[in-house]
C-alpha cells in the first residue's frame, strides 16, 4: 500500500464496524436480556458477540495512529488532536447519558432489569470517564467502560506516536516489552490491561506505511495471538486477528449496505442497551414460541438501528463534522 494512501480510502473498516457493533447488540440482546433465551448451546454461542469490543480496539489501534500519520501529527499538535477526538465523540455519548436517564425515569422498571444504581454523583464521575476509580459506582450503560479504555488509549497514543515512527527502532522494541508488560495482573477496566490488543492494530499500522518489515510484523502478529490466547482466551484472538488480516488483505473491499449501517456503529452501540434491550426485557415473558422470540429480537433490532440512524443525523454526523474541521 502508497504511504500517500489516506485514511478515507479504506472502506473496509465500516464493514468491520458493523460486525463489532452488530456482535455486541446481539449478545446483548440474547445473554443479559431477561428470559429470551435459555437454550445453552445458543447462549454459549452467542456469548462470543462480546468480542466485538476488541474488535473496536483492534480498529482504533490502526486507525488513530493511521490518521495521526496522514495528518503529519506532532507531539505539538496533542491538544488538538485530543479536542478533534472530544469533539468526534463526545456529543453523541453525552446526548446517550441524558437518553438513558430520560428511560430510568420514564420506565422505572429499567432499574431493575440493568441493575441500574441511580444518583447524581454517579452521573456526574461519568463526565470524564470517572466510574472506573470509584468501586461503589457504576456505568448507567454496559458499554460505557469500553469509552473509558478508548479515551485513555487517546492520551496514551498522542504521546508515545512519535516513538513509534521514530527512525531509531530501539524507541518501537521498546514500546512493544512496554505494552506487553504494563498488561500483566491489570485491571480490566484500565487501558493497560487491553494494550496487546490495541498494540495488534499499531503493528498493522507501522506494517501499512512500511515502517516494519513482514518477518517483524508476523513475528510480533504471532507472539501477540499467544499472548491473547493465554490472557483473554481463544475467541479474543480469533476476533482480534481475523480483524487485523482483514484489514491487511481486504483494505479496498466495500460491502454497501453493511458499510451504511457501520456507518452510524458508534451511535447503534451507545444506545442499543435501552432500546431495544429495553424492549426484549419488557416483552420477552410473553414470548413463548420460537417464532416470537425470533421476531421481538428482529423487532428490537429494527428499533435499534432505526433510533440509531436518526441519533446519527441528529448529533454523530455534525459532531464528525465539527472535528474534521480543526486542522494540525
Amino acid at each position: 500500500m502508497p504511504e500517500n494512501k489516506t485514511y478515507k480510502n479504506i472502506p473496509i473498516l465500516n464493514s468491520l464496524r458493523f460486525f463489532a457493533a452488530f456482535s455486541v447488540c446481539i449478545f446483548h440482546f440474547i445473554c443479559t436480556t431477561n428470559g429470551l433465551i435459555y437454550n445453552k448451546l445458543i447462549l454459549t454461542i452467542f456469548e462470543n458477540g462480546r468480542y466485538g469490543v476488541q474488535m473496536f480496539f483492534v480498529i482504533s489501534g490502526f486507525v488513530i495512529p493511521w490518521s495521526m500519520y496522514n495528518a503529519k501529527y506532532k507531539l505539538k499538535n496533542i491538544f488538538k488532536f485530543l479536542l478533534k477526538r472530544l469533539l468526534r465523540l463526545e456529543p453523541p455519548y453525552l446526548v446517550s447519558i441524558i437518553l438513558i436517564i430520560f428511560v430510568i425515569l420514564s420506565l422505572r422498571v429499567g432499574l431493575n432489569i440493568f441493575d441500574v444504581q441511580f444518583s447524581y454523583t454517579q452521573i456526574l464521575l461519568h463526565f470524564g470517564y470517572l466510574i472506573p476509580f470509584f468501586e461503589d459506582y457504576k456505568w448507567l450503560n454496559a458499554v460505557y467502560w469500553t469509552l473509558a479504555i478508548e479515551f485513555q488509549y487517546y492520551l496514551l497514543i498522542s504521546i508515545l506516536f512519535p516513538l513509534f515512527i521514530h527512525s531509531n527502532s530501539i524507541y518501537r522494541y521498546s514500546l512493544y516489552i512496554f505494552f506487553l508488560l504494563i498488561s500483566l495482573n491489570s485491571n480490566l477496566s484500565f487501558i493497560n490491561h487491553w494494550l496487546p490488543i490495541f498494540l495488534m492494530g499499531i503493528i498493522l499500522f507501522l506494517k501499512m506505511i512500511k515502517k516494519i518489515k513482514i518477518i517483524e510484523f508476523y513475528s510480533l502478529l504471532l507472539l501477540l495471538s499467544i499472548w491473547s490466547i493465554y490472557f483473554y482466551g481463544i475467541s479474543c484472538c480469533i476476533f482480534s486477528i481475523a480483524t487485523v488480516l482483514i484489514i491487511l488483505y481486504f483494505n479496498d473491499k466495500e460491502l454497501k449496505t453493511i458499510s451504511f449501517l457501520g456507518e452510524f456503529s458508534y451511535s447503534l452501540y451507545l444506545i442499543h442497551n435501552f432500546t431495544g434491550a429495553i424492549l426484549i426485557n419488557l416483552l420477552s415473558p410473553y414470548a413463548i414460541y420460537l417464532w416470537q422470540k425470533t421476531l421481538l429480537l428482529a423487532i428490537g433490532i429494527i428499533i435499534s438501528y432505526l433510533l440509531s440512524w436518526m441519533m446519527y443525523l441528529i448529533i454523530e454526523k455534525p459532531s464528525k463534522k465539527w472535528s474534521a474541521k480543526i486542522k494540525y
